[in-house]
């Protein structure tokens, strides 16, 4: 009886049947031994089951938790190969760009894309415009001191060998040159030009900054020099020249 109470323990389950061996003429007690074999065997699994440690079964749950939270190693990812040949593309066009500016360089300097890249880069001069009338203006001599000048219905005109000068500094607008003789117009602010005409040689193109300080042209002696002064085109006639051949405006 004692091995089939430990079989039935280690089992956990409750016993439903048990063989016992007995004597003939016994039925009733044989019935009562029965009952009670399997009640005791009974209370002793319960008894059994309340008396076991708690912790087995946490100790199933850890283990079984530490294996489900494995994770593997981490695989390192391979460098994609387009993402390198995009790279490399794009490296090929840089040198490509600069092999093509460089040849250009070299073989056409006036190409279009040098005239590009010099506008690109050259500094900007700053732009100015003068807007005072010719009435704000102090004029010096187109003529230097020995030479006499005069004026004539708005022309100051005179004959001699000597350098000519600008009445006001300026921008030269053209140069012109018939037979010899040059004219040269000088813009002195945005409203007053003047002309000068008669002139042996011209010193300066169209383009160049001018100053009252500095010759503009030439005069052999040969021909008459005329200076006309304009503004906005229209003939200045209300000046007269100084003792210095100074101009000297009558407003």
């Amino acid at each position: 009886m004692s091995e089939n109470i430990d079989y039935a323990e280690m089992l956990e389950i409750p016993v439903n049947t048990l063989n016992v061996v007995k004597k003939k003429g016994r039925k009733r007690k044989e019935d009562d031994l029965k009952e009670r074999v399997v009640r005791e065997v009974n209370e002793r699994v319960e008894e059994g089951r309340a008396e076991r440690p708690a912790g087995r079964e946490e100790e199933r749950v850890a283990v079984s938790e530490e294996v489900t939270d494995y994770a593997p190693e981490a695989v390192p990812q391979r460098k994609k190969f387009f993402d390198s040949r995009i790279l490399i593309a794009e490296f090929a066009a840089v040198c490509a760009l600069a092999a093509l500016i460089l040849l250009t360089n070299v073989l056409m300097p006036n190409s279009a894309i040098n005239t590009f890249f010099a506008g690109v880069t050259a500094p900007r001069e700053a732009s100015y415009e003068d807007e005072r009338i010719y009435s704000e203006l102090t004029l010096g001599s187109v003529a230097p001191d020995g030479i006499e000048c005069s004026v004539t219905d708005g022309v100051l005109s005179f004959t001699g060998e000597c350098s000519v000068y600008a009445p006001y500094g300026g921008t030269v607008q053209s140069v012109a040159e018939t037979d010899g003789v040059y004219t040269v117009e000088i813009a002195h602010t945005t409203s007053f030009t003047s002309v000068i005409s008669g002139l042996s040689a011209a010193y300066w193109q169209a383009g160049d900054a001018v100053f009252a300080t500095i010759p503009v042209g030439y005069s052999d002696g040969s021909g008459e020099v005329d200076v006309r002064m304009y503004d906005g085109g229209s003939l200045i006639r209300s000046y007269s020249v100084g003792e210095e051949n100074d101009i000297v405006w009558n407003v």
